[in-house]
């Protein structure tokens, strides 16, 4: 399937820029005052804390009930989490947010958090909290960081583990670099024209298409890639072509918490559907209608616990 694979693989190139940019703006903005006090970094830990840290602790929770309750539904249930509740040790009631492989004792299961997609959010608050000694780093070793964010690039040469990833610790660490300096990385983005990205975009994800991911090239065009999307999106929001969605805005982060309820139950359904579709483009279709009924089915839930759950909703969205 030549052709589904390919549509595949520029949607996830495209899709998988976003953690790397999130990571980029994180370190852009906690340092965009480009200097470091302490009032003002307990300031930014405690505004974290309500953010990030409880609504991480309360998704974590609410997954456990729900796969708890499958379980006495169902005693034969073992979604995401492969081991009965019923035969956890004391230690395993905690593990659950921070890494559930070791419940299992699985290596195949996810080295993170029970809600497996918030594994960028335990490196996050790792970051926030080793953001003095990033900073330090950044203002007397100045431009030589440059080079050991590159070689950390290169190599991913720290080892993965809950709350450390070597992309995570670069793109945060590049971020702050450009606040702490002093560059104004948007303007100069700003000078090329935006057909030039465009140009930039759809070549460098032709070229990655054919590299092995091992090959140093594949990095570089990846780099290309997330410039490029950054730069056309900058452009758009500013020419007004691409308007704001406060309820997307408001909303995106509950989406992403609870997705992985409804992407299980459709992926179940898809492993019986996906056999009797031969044509590749309508099986792309039909991939993204998964998506798109991911979301759809993510904002009812939104939307319903908004309405009649106002207070509680806003806690588990981080006040967003």
């Amino acid at each position: 399937m030549p052709v589904f694979y390919f549509l595949v693989y520029i949607t996830m190139k495209l899709v998988c820029i976003a953690v790397p940019l999130f990571f980029f703006i994180s370190g852009l903005l906690f340092f965009k005052e480009g200097f470091f006090d302490w009032t003002l970094y307990k300031k930014k830990l405690n505004s974290r804390v309500h953010t990030v840290l409880i609504p991480y602790l309360l998704w974590n929770i609410i997954y456990f009930v729900i796969l708890g309750t499958m379980q006495v539904i169902k005693p034969d249930t073992l979604v995401i989490l492969h081991k009965y509740i019923a035969d956890f040790r004391w230690q395993d009631f905690l593990w659950i947010f921070w890494d559930i492989s070791q419940i299992t004792g699985l290596a195949d299961d996810q080295r993170a958090c029970l809600v497996g997609a918030f594994w960028f959010l335990q490196c996050l608050f790792v970051l926030f909290l080793l953001s003095p000694v990033i900073y330090y780093l950044i203002k007397y070793i100045r431009h030589f960081i440059l080079i050991i964010i590159g070689i950390l690039y290169f190599t991913d040469y720290i080892p993965e583990m809950p709350g450390i990833q070597c992309n995570a610790i670069v793109y945060y660490m590049f971020g702050a670099y450009l606040s702490i300096i002093g560059v104004d990385f948007i303007s100069i983005l700003k000078r090329i024209p935006v057909q030039a990205y465009i140009v930039v975009l759809i070549g460098a994800i032709l070229v990655s298409y054919f590299l092995n991911e091992n090959n140093i090239f594949y990095n570089i065009t990846d780099l290309f890639i997330q410039a490029a999307v950054f730069a056309i999106t900058v452009y758009m929001i500013e020419n007004n072509r691409w308007k704001e969605s406060q309820y997307l805005v408001s909303s995106v982060f509950f989406v992403f918490a609870v997705h992985r309820l409804f992407s299980a139950a459709l992926m179940t359904i898809s492993c019986y559907l996906i056999k009797s579709i031969g044509n590749e483009v309508f099986l792309y279709l039909y991939y993204l209608l998964m998506v798109l009924l991911t979301i759809i089915a993510s904002l009812g839930v939104y939307q319903t616990s908004k309405r009649y759950l106002p207070r509680i909703t806003n806690i588990l969205n981080g006040g967003r």
